[in-house]
């Protein structure tokens, strides 16, 4: 009876560490959309969306794609990334991130033409296994 008792907690034990370490190696990724100041020497540029994707996963994972999405779906496309923009697609290993840029001025006029507030919108990546991350919270780090 002890030797049937005893096996059940070494499965459930085991159970649990190989539940453990399925969740530290899945692909997981944290999106976050603020706002930088590029410098250009001495001077200060103008303000620019910054997106960045963090890799918290311990298994590597490829971003294939950036963007902002407005509440109805539809996107910003920039079709020329900024030269500070890391290039697409976009590998990023354990805790490595990628960061990718557009002119702030730019999402705020493209969000009048749509008839939204900056604030509405949400950062996202695609990643090459397809699937879609999202930024935890809305807008674009601007007030």
């Amino acid at each position: 009876m002890l030797g049937v008792a005893l096996s059940i907690v070494v499965m459930l034990l085991a159970a649990a560490w190989l539940g453990w370490q399925v969740a530290t190696w899945r692909k997981t990724v944290e999106v976050t959309a603020t706002t930088s100041f590029p410098t250009y020497g001495a001077r200060l540029g103008d303000p620019h969306v910054t997106v960045t994707a963090l890799n918290t996963g311990k298994s590597p994972v490829t971003v294939s794609r950036w963007g902002l999405r407005f509440p109805d779906g539809q996107v910003i496309v920039l079709i020329n990334d900024l030269p500070w923009s890391a290039p697409l697609p976009h590998r990023l290993d354990h805790s490595a991130d990628g960061k990718w840029y557009i002119p702030t001025e730019d999402v705020k006029k493209q969000s009048k033409t749509h008839g939204v507030r900056y604030q509405d919108l949400t950062a996202y990546v695609e990643l090459a296994d397809g699937r879609t991350i999202d930024a935890r919270q809305r807008g674009i780090g601007w007030k």
